[in-house]
């Protein structure tokens, strides 16, 4: 009864390991090859114009940029007079 014991606690903790190397930090697996574009990393940035910022995801291969998706429902009006508090360089910065 022990050794099944010890076999059962090692195969869970093989488990459990495997689990976790399938994964990475941020908990998504590792696996991009269905994806029709390669990138490296990816982050969100409001694009604002006049009257509105949107979120998008930006995609980036390094410093190149990749593409850009817009976030659903990511959209808020702004005021005539408001003032984007970002620095240049955040602004216009993309990867």
């Amino acid at each position: 009864m022990k050794q099944l014991t010890k076999v059962i606690i090692l195969l869970t903790v093989l488990i459990v390991l495997l689990a976790l190397l399938s994964f990475n930090i941020s908990g998504f697996i590792f696996n991009n090859s269905s994806a029709n574009y390669e990138y490296t990393n990816s982050w969100t940035k409001a694009i604002c114009n006049e009257t509105s910022c949107q979120d998008y995801i930006i995609y980036c291969n390094g410093d190149e940029f990749v593409r850009q998706t817009p976030i659903s429902g990511a959209v808020i009006d702004i005021f005539e007079d408001w003032e984007d508090p970002r620095d240049i360089e955040m602004r216009e910065r993309v990867c």
